[in-house]
């Protein structure tokens, strides 16, 4: 009875993790529906990551499910297509009239897409290496990042247009085939794990002092590198022609 309850338990933490990252989704959609934007982004970011504690934390437990993964997806969806798309139609997007409201539309569906892709991988793999298209907490921490820094360091710039431009990116990217790196890997050798957590350690300090610059580098770093593999692998799959001399026969 014991084993039992600790199994029950130990599937218990990752689902309320899950849980946690819906509701400040949900609370954040209620701020933007007041407009009170910078709390409604703080909210999403901490979804993003509670978001990244369930999958490492059922990983860790030894309790992953098919539930649970069905779960997450569909948290992701709201939380990360629905709400973070809301937040920047809110923000931005409502002043281009049908054009803002379309590009709002066809980010949550990119999103809905993304993940359904995602779902169906997963199936067919053990470990991940690389995802597939844009994950989509990355798409809605850009979003967030983008809007944190222009309300508190770049206030005077107008990010309307800017932000339109941005959705339609990271929409393109979440649909797209290019490989992003998977942050939740497993990490071997110890050479990756010190420059690891020397990195991570060093963005933590800058982060102190300059959070909302930080967190968009974070982001936009992470999109820019994938697009940089993708480049680099496309450079390399094309292969040089080679002449092949046949002899002439008289």
């Amino acid at each position: 009875m014991k084993y039992k309850m600790d199994r029950r338990l130990a599937y218990a933490i990752p689902n309320l993790f899950t849980a946690g990252s819906l509701i400040c989704a949900l609370v954040a959609l209620k701020l933007i529906t007041t407009g009170d934007f910078i709390q409604a982004t703080w909210l999403i970011t901490l979804s993003i990551v509670l978001d990244g504690f369930d999958g490492g934390m059922a990983k860790i437990l030894k309790a992953t499910s098919k539930l649970g993964a069905e779960a997450d997806s569909l948290t992701d969806f709201v939380a990360f297509g629905v709400v973070a798309g809301f937040l920047a139609f809110e923000y931005s997007l409502r002043y281009f009239g049908f054009i803002g409201f379309f590009v709002f539309i066809v980010y949550v569906i990119c999103g809905g897409y993304r993940l359904a892709r995602f779902n169906v991988l997963q199936a067919n793999t053990t470990e991940k290496k690389s995802f597939m298209g844009l994950p989509i907490p990355a798409a809605a921490a850009t979003i967030c990042s983008f809007i944190l820094v222009h309300e508190t360091v770049l206030s005077d710039l107008s990010a309307h247009f800017i932000l339109l431009i941005i959705m339609t990116l990271v929409s393109y990217l979440m649909v797209s085939r290019i490989p992003f790196v998977a942050v939740n890997k497993p990490i071997r050798g110890r050479k990756q794990k010190g420059l690891i957590a020397i990195t991570v350690v060093s963005v933590a300090i800058l982060a102190i002092f300059h959070t909302m610059l930080v967190y968009l580098a974070c982001a936009w770093l992470y999109i820019f590198y994938g697009m940089y593999n993708k480049v680099r692998q496309s450079v390399k799959g094309k292969k040089r022609p080679k002449f092949v001399w046949k002899r002439i026969k008289k």
